[in-house]
């Protein structure tokens, strides 16, 4: 019975982490971009202040991933996630009855945040201490959350289809989150014991890691990483897929319309983008396992770029497909090129904080779709953002072609085993005192 729960679990917290990250991305990112519209045109919105919500949704969610870090250490995964639970639910329910501006922005304030504490963050870290194929692992986790993308419009289509009411949207959205939420918590495992496993989970992949496939066996603490350009490069690519993907969920609807393309495979074209964002997580996660992140991140970014201008070029079937394929496949590729890269760079120990690190990093990509709305008020279109853009995905794309991996300097390591000599020797002389003393001595391994 133990061996079969042992076997269950680790899947059981993949399976619930997924879903939730599957509601979480179908209640935000890209179903907002397509609600927005109607939200627009109801409510007597201009574009800058719709593309400033999407903003403060992206720059909340940036701003608090370092917070679920600190609440996993502080107090553990379960309440995490129910924390976060509440946030999101009490999120979706202002945008259930927004009537005003103020209103949108808070809702997207607590969107965000708790978009930190249930989703990548609490579920890559929890995932990386159940499986040893830890890039297989996050691949099927990204693509059921990507699904998620594809279902928002989906979930807003049959919200107008049924209830002729975008509201019922976020209904529908709140009351699953809570369900999710809760049973997640309810059957997560804590203690030192889960933390042993871990451990032995942890040293395992590195034993049984491909040979073309880079895997620290340094230990790395979270500040010694932040010492080291490969991390600013791999974090600078986690901000240009995600300033890229929030920029295209929020405005390419509005962008494509305009030019003459209807609503319908405006929509389409963008749940397209998501499928093959999704589709690409799966594919990448295992191929990830036998080639070096790194190289699938350099393909990545460079579909990033290309995507990016054929949305800006956007008037033929031909500019349409490269958009969506660019996009979908560029985002879903880096996404999860980026999270490994960095699990293999710097290890599983230091992995939550420099997790965490790098999504605060992300905060800046968070101000695409604000720039791009002002962008479209100034100038009339939204070509000039999306070009603009394109280049942000090129740049990192160089730096990360002559990136190398990170290695600790050999005096770092030298002091390192020079302060563990020195700490086991004050412990050992403090048991000689103890004995001297008449105190039991305690027998150490």
């Amino acid at each position: 019975m133990n061996d079969t729960k042992e076997v269950v679990y680790p899947w059981f917290v993949l399976l619930s982490f997924s879903v939730m990250f599957f509601l979480v991305t179908a209640g935000t990112f890209t179903s907002l971009g397509v609600v927005l519209p109607d939200m627009v045109s109801e409510l007597g919105w201009d574009w800058t202040a719709a593309g400033l919500g999407f903003t403060l949704l992206g720059v909340s969610c940036g701003l608090s991933s370092y917070p679920p870090a600190y609440m996993i250490r502080k107090f553990g995964v379960r309440a995490t996630v129910l924390f976060g639970t509440v946030i999101l639910v009490a999120g979706f329910l202002l945008l259930y009855i927004v009537q005003d501006v103020p209103t949108y922005f808070i809702a997207m304030l607590l969107a965000g945040t708790g978009f930190s504490f249930v989703a990548t963050v609490p579920g890559t870290y929890m995932i990386a201490r159940c499986f040893k194929k830890q890039s297989m692992a996050f691949g099927i986790y990204f693509t059921i959350g990507g699904v998620g993308g594809i279902a928002g419009p989906l979930i807003y289509f049959a919200a107008v289809g049924v209830w002729d009411e975008w509201r019922m949207h976020w209904m529908i959205v709140a009351i699953l989150m809570a369900v999710s939420g809760v049973i997640t918590a309810a059957f997560l495992r804590e203690g030192e014991a889960e933390d042993r496993r871990a451990d032995v989970i942890a040293n395992a992949a590195v034993d049984e890691s491909a040979s073309g496939v880079y895997v620290t066996r340094q230990k790395w603490t979270a500040m010694q990483a932040l010492r080291t350009p490969q991390f600013y490069i791999i974090a600078a690519g986690y901000v240009a897929f995600l300033l890229c993907g929030i920029t295209v969920n929020s405005l390419s609807v509005g962008h494509l319309t305009e030019i003459g393309i209807g609503m319908a495979v405006a929509g389409g074209l963008l749940s397209f983008e998501s499928f093959l964002n999704a589709a690409s997580r799966a594919v990448s996660g295992f191929i990830g396992e036998y080639v070096d992140p790194k190289l699938l991140l350099i393909v990545s970014l460079a579909l990033l770029v290309v995507g990016m201008i054929g949305l800006g070029i956007g008037t033929t079937w031909l500019a349409l497909m490269v958009y969506a394929v660019g996009i979908g496949i560029g985002y879903g590729t880096t996404f999860l090129a980026t999270s490994v890269l960095l699990m293999n760079y710097f290890g599983r120990n230091a992995y939550l904080e420099l997790f965490s690190f790098m999504n605060v990093a992300a905060t800046l990509a968070s101000f695409g779709p604000f720039l791009g709305g002002y962008l479209r008020d100034v100038t009339g279109t939204f070509v000039w953002a999306f070009f603009l853009y394109a280049l942000v995905p090129l740049v990192v794309m160089i730096a990360v072609f002559f990136m190398r991996p990170p290695v600790r300097s050999s005096e770092e390591l030298e002091r390192e085993e020079e302060a563990v000599m020195i700490a086991a020797a004050l412990a050992h002389a403090g048991d000689m005192e103890s004995a001297a003393e008449g105190e039991p001595v305690e027998v150490r391994a």
